[in-house]
């Protein structure tokens, strides 16, 4: 992933937190000092029967040190900028994204992610949701709206989570 373009997005853009490239991904850090990590990580295994297996990722953001403001309007922006770089540096990922259980807000988590996708949802991505609220499962899937086998992605996904829920 590279971070060249990320200074002509910002300028268009002034509201992003600056991103810093770390080895899984990104990290950026709030005015109130808060630091956030992004990490896109290989999930290969998940899919592993699949021909579409090296190209599945996890997504995960995680707080790491800081004082955290849920309420900071420009963390939002700057997580879907590193969703873009992300998608540009490799076209045919297939994103995976499980809300954490952490406090039984990961329904409150799926809610605001989805709202996060449809705001910024500009035509060229689709979203897959898999959500199990009995066993506290949310999860949800990105990949390219261009990518042909999106569909076979979908129908994969499931029955994996099927299986193994």
């Amino acid at each position: 992933m590279s971070l060249e373009n990320q200074s002509a997005s910002s300028s268009s853009n002034p509201s992003l937190y600056p991103l810093s490239e770390t080895e899984h991904g990104f990290s950026f850090t709030t005015e109130q000092g808060a630091t956030y990590r992004l990490d896109f990580t290989s999930d290969s295994d998940y899919l592993p029967d699949t021909p579409f297996a090296d190209s599945v990722y996890s997504f995960s953001i995680l707080p790491i040190s800081g004082s955290f403001d849920r309420k900071d309007p420009r963390i939002e922006p700057t997580i879907v900028q590193a969703l873009h770089i992300f998608f540009e540096a490799d076209p045919k990922a297939i994103l995976l994204y499980v809300c954490s259980t952490e406090n039984g807000q990961e329904r409150v988590r799926s809610r605001l992610f989805r709202q996060w996708f449809s705001r910024h949802q500009q035509g060229g991505y689709e979203r897959f949701d898999f959500n199990y609220p009995d066993q506290g499962l949310y999860m949800s899937a990105i990949v390219r709206s261009d990518l042909p086998e999106r569909w076979l992605i979908e129908l994969t996904i499931l029955q994996a989570v099927e299986q193994n829920k």
